[in-house]
Formats: C-alpha cells, sequence, structure tokens
C-alpha cells in the first residue's frame, strides 16, 4: 500500500515565463522560487496544476519542469498534476511524469461529458487509474475546471480503499465535504490510507479540524510561512494565534476571489520572482486598469502577516 504525502503545506507553483522570447519557460526562476519554499518550511510541490498552466505547455514541457526541480532540489516531494480525459493519456502522463521525478500524481476526472458523469463512472474511471498507474493518485476535486464534475464524499471514501490512491485535494468552499471524508471512520482511523488536503487557503484552519491534513494552496507561493505558521500554530494547539494568521490569509485570498489566477502569479512578483506574472495565450492580457490596484491592500495583509526570508 502507497503511503500519502505528509500533512503540511504544499504549493501549487506557476510555471514560470520569459518575457522576451515569445514565452519560453525560465527554469532559474522555477527553481530560485521551490528553493524559496523549501527554506521557509513548504512540505512539496504540485508542479503542472492548475496554476502552473498545464493545460499550455507540452507533455514535454511538463515533464521538463518536473525533472529540473527534481535534479536540482533532491528529495523535496513533487506532486504533479493530470489532465485527461481518455484514460491512456493520463496513464501515459502519469509515466512520464514519474520518469522526470514525480512523486504522486493530483488527477483530475475525466469530465468531457460534464453532468452525463454519473459517480459510478468516476470510481470506474479513478479505480482503472490506479490499478495501472506507477505513481500514488491524489483525487482532484476542482468542479470550476473539470467541467462542473463534483466528486461526492461518498465517492471519495470509495476510492480511499484502494491501495493506490492516497488522498485529495479538494477545491471548493463546502466544509462539510471536507468533514465526511476526513472525519469518516476507516480514514481518521487510519485503516485507509488516505489524505484530505484542501485547496483553498481561506479554508485551511476550519478545515483542520475536521480532519484535513494541510492545504495546497497556491498563495502560499507568495506566503509561504504565512501558511506554514497557521498549521503549525494548530498543530500546537496556539488557536488564538492560528485565528489571527488565518485571518490574514483569508484576507490575501481575496485577491484571487477578485482578478483570478494572475493575481497569484502577480503576487510572486511582487515578492521578487519571475520577468513578468503573463501567462502564455490566453493567458496572457494584464488587468484591467485599477484592478491590481484595488487588491493591493490584501496583498498587504497577508505580507504584513508572512515571515518568509530569502
Amino acid at each position: 500500500m502507497s503511503s500519502p504525502p505528509k500533512p503540511g503545506i504544499y504549493t501549487p507553483i506557476p510555471t514560470f515565463f520569459k518575457r522576451s522570447d515569445g514565452h519560453s519557460i525560465d527554469y532559474y526562476t522555477q527553481v530560485e522560487h521551490a528553493k524559496f519554499l523549501r527554506k521557509n518550511g513548504i512540505e512539496g510541490l504540485l508542479v503542472m496544476g492548475s496554476t502552473g498552466e498545464q493545460s499550455h505547455l507540452t507533455r514535454k514541457e511538463r515533464a521538463s519542469v518536473v525533472k529540473k526541480l527534481h535534479d536540482e532540489i533532491p528529495g523535496y516531494t513533487l506532486l504533479a498534476g493530470v489532465v485527461a480525459n481518455a484514460l491512456q493519456d493520463a496513464l501515459d502522463e502519469i509515466e512520464s511524469l514519474k520518469n522526470a521525478g514525480a512523486s504522486y500524481a493530483v488527477v483530475l476526472p475525466s469530465s468531457y461529458f460534464g453532468q452525463d458523469i454519473k459517480q459510478g463512472g468516476i470510481i470506474e474511471w479513478y479505480t482503472k487509474l490506479a490499478d495501472e498507474s506507477t505513481l500514488p493518485l491524489l483525487i482532484y476535486v476542482f468542479p470550476g475546471v473539470s467541467n462542473g464534475i463534483h466528486v461526492d464524499p461518498d465517492t471519495l471514501v470509495e476510492l480511499s480503499k484502494h491501495a493506490n490512491i492516497v488522498g485529495t485535494k479538494i477545491s471548493h468552499g463546502n466544509v462539510s465535504h471536507h468533514a465526511l471524508v476526513g472525519l469518516h471512520e476507516d480514514i481518521i482511523s487510519g485503516k485507509n490510507k488516505f489524505n484530505v488536503f484542501t485547496g483553498l487557503g481561506q479554508l485551511l484552519l476550519p478545515v483542520l479540524t475536521v480532519g484535513a491534513k494541510g492545504t495546497i494552496d497556491a498563495l502560499s507561493g507568495a506566503f509561504p510561512k504565512l501558511y506554514v505558521d497557521i498549521f503549525k500554530a494548530y498543530e500546537s494547539g496556539d488557536y488564538d494565534k492560528a485565528r489571527l494568521l488565518q485571518l490574514a490569509a483569508s484576507r490575501g485570498e481575496e485577491i484571487i476571489s477578485k482578478v483570478g489566477i494572475l493575481g497569484i502569479k502577480r503576487a510572486i512578483y511582487e515578492q521578487g520572482f519571475g520577468e513578468t506574472y503573463l501567462g502564455r495565450a490566453p493567458l496572457s492580457q494584464d488587468f484591467p486598469t485599477g484592478a491590481w490596484d484595488a487588491v493591493v491592500p490584501y496583498f498587504e495583509a497577508a505580507k504584513a502577516a508572512d515571515t518568509s526570508s530569502k
């Protein structure tokens, strides 16, 4: 039976691009940013998740980023995002990422047919994938990028029985769903080796109280110690400190709510990483005039509570 990722804070990192030559990958910044995160207590990285613009890179490019990080920062835990509708495509992608150095695959459901897909079909798809996958799987629940597909709590609990399915990243705001999985008797007892992580840092403290083991949150890429300190304060029983830090993190997360994924990349850029915060087309257009200025107070609130060092 595979072991799940350790409890803690994981960062879904952006893919950094060069500004000058048509947005080729900026491997130097990729490594420097990852070193910064490790120095400040981030347990591991999610490479090629939604924040990493997985769908804007080729398979060769995706593997090259994983390999660069694996080679330059030995021993650092690398989770890798997988998006595919066809089962064999998902397996081929997993094999490519494994060969590059990933330790886990974080996999969105096959979602082309949207609401016509039943929970039984989701169970069948992930079971077949896990049976053949050369990496342990985490189920990525993010209806916003998977055609509205929800993976229900009962489905997650059923899939947690599989020896090669070791966790989930839940990127929606239903705390009850986190609880129904994280507190399930077979999971909280350790019978099923399966860790729940929220994808929303604004829910970190609430979901820790209902069985979650941490977060895989993108804004931790700008403010790693803020999220690490929330986790440590909760684990040590310093709930007053945890609440104060959670307020700062929740304010920071308003950046994403108001200006989207580029807000994450801009926040990391403002912390001194990268030539540009713009992505590849079509994610290549800057904010409307005044949009970033409107969220600067949220950025400053999170920054003031973050004690990260370069």
